[in-house]
């Protein structure tokens, strides 16, 4: 009921790394009336609500309990919606009468803020270390995911597939990076892949995971690279991505560290 209908979107936003800031209407903080419309009565604790079913779906969380409360909560929300690494659900609960009280805001409060969202810059070593790989690579692929739409590195993805004859494969949230008619594009990867795009990903020597979190869709639970000796290079902003199958990390933004690589090659 009420605010749980959020709940999945939340969970979506969060695992893929989406802006989504949630407002959901809370019980009164006064705790008067009680119980309000679709408020859950938890026997064990009065300071429950439904609202907390929120807490392990969202990047950040917090229940604003008097006005003045909403000023680092607002904060702190576009601390993370800004952030490409820590981004996804934001939820502020706010109770409904706390909702309805008079408060003298501050001037600075309202004071215009620019939030800039830095592109990160890969390690030269680290991008030395990539390009080897793909140097010794015989059976190269890359694996475009939502990071490249994110980080609009589409032209770049383009021109640095069409300068190394690597092929590309896309993951559902990595549609569009390439033009389905582009000369290296393979199309979709994994459980609901294509027939070439997953007979290459079985024979892959080397693969280049560019802003990919590799779902259970992409990797076909783990079946779709066969070859026992493959080596992962990742280049992801989120060392929890980097790191995945034992990877190679290439720590940047995909726009920034394709133009390294591009260089390196």
């Amino acid at each position: 009921p009420g605010s749980t209908n959020m709940i999945t979107g939340a969970a979506l936003a969060t695992t893929n790394r989406l802006p989504v800031l949630l407002l959901p209407s809370d019980m009164f903080a006064t705790r008067v009336p009680d119980p309000v419309l679709q408020q859950l009565e938890d026997t064990r604790a009065g300071d429950v609500s439904v609202n907390d079913a929120f807490r392990p779906v969202s990047k950040y969380f917090d229940r604003v309990c008097r006005p003045e409360q909403l000023i680092p909560a607002a904060l702190a929300a576009m601390r993370v919606l800004t952030d490409p690494v820590e981004t996804g659900a934001v939820t502020l609960c706010l109770p409904q009468d706390v909702q309805a009280e008079a408060f003298d805001w501050p001037v600075e409060f309202f004071r215009k803020r620019v939030w800039r969202i830095g592109r990160a810059v890969p390690e030269p070593s680290a991008v030395e270390r990539v390009a080897e790989l793909l140097r010794g690579a015989e059976r190269p692929l890359i694996v475009a995911g939502g990071g490249v739409v994110y980080s609009e590195a589409e032209a770049e993805l383009r021109a640095f597939a069409a300068a190394t004859g690597i092929p590309v494969a896309d993951t559902h949230a990595g549609k569009g990076a390439v033009q389905w008619d582009h000369p290296q594009s393979v199309g979709g990867l994994g459980s609901t892949g294509t027939t070439a795009a997953n007979a290459l990903a079985a024979e892959a020597d080397v693969v280049l995971g560019i802003g990919t979190r590799y779902s259970d869709f992409t990797t076909a639970s783990h079946t779709v690279f066969a070859n026992p000796d493959v080596t992962f290079a990742n280049l992801n902003v989120a060392r929890l991505d980097a790191v995945k199958h034992s990877a190679e990390m290439l720590l940047a933004d995909a726009k920034t560290g394709l133009a390294a690589l591009a260089k390196a090659l």
